[in-house]
């Protein structure tokens, strides 16, 4: 391979694709604003999560109550019961802000990912967690198929974690 003579020009001359509108245009987005905004819904999909989580810490009592009737939170009630109500809270607000989105959507998606699994293999029945109008099987599995994607994706643009890691993915 030779060199350029002068040295300033050597991407031109090792077949650099080279656009000369490019240093008027900038450098070409990886992907659009659509994509950002799709990945803003997918991510405000997860707050209805948040209702369900304080309708369970309002009556702590009755959901671990329920809590221990399930096989899995039959050992340890509580623990199970205020890790549920602090993952149906937390969990989703920090999902919706855009704020440690890979971890947090990665965390949902294995909680939604139990739920469904307790209620369909060990036969808990249809309606989980917080009793009538609660987390069904149905929708447990539609939140891991929304929250499973976010994990794997990150936010987006429009997110707290673009502003903290300075636009990096």
């Amino acid at each position: 391979m030779t060199q350029p003579e002068d040295g300033g020009d050597f991407h031109r001359e090792v077949d650099d694709p080279w656009d000369e509108e490019y240093a008027f245009t900038g450098p070409v987005e990886a992907h659009g604003r659509g994509l950002d905004f799709g990945l803003l819904l997918l991510r405000l999909a997860v707050l209805p999560l948040v209702v369900q989580g304080a309708r369970a810490a309002t009556d702590m009592s009755a959901f671990t109550a329920q809590v221990s009737g399930t096989t899995l939170g039959s050992a340890a009630p509580d623990v199970v019961a205020w890790g549920v109500m602090v993952g149906l809270v937390a969990l989703p607000v920090l999902v919706a802000v855009g704020l440690f989105t890979r971890p947090a959507g990665f965390l949902l998606a294995a909680l939604m990912a139990s739920v469904w699994s307790v209620a369909v293999f060990l036969g808990e029945g249809d309606t989980l967690l917080v009793g009538a109008g609660g987390l069904t099987t149905q929708s447990a599995l539609l939140l891991l198929g929304i929250t499973l994607p976010l994990a794997f994706t990150g936010a987006g643009r429009l997110s707290v974690d673009s502003l903290r890691t300075a636009g990096r993915p």
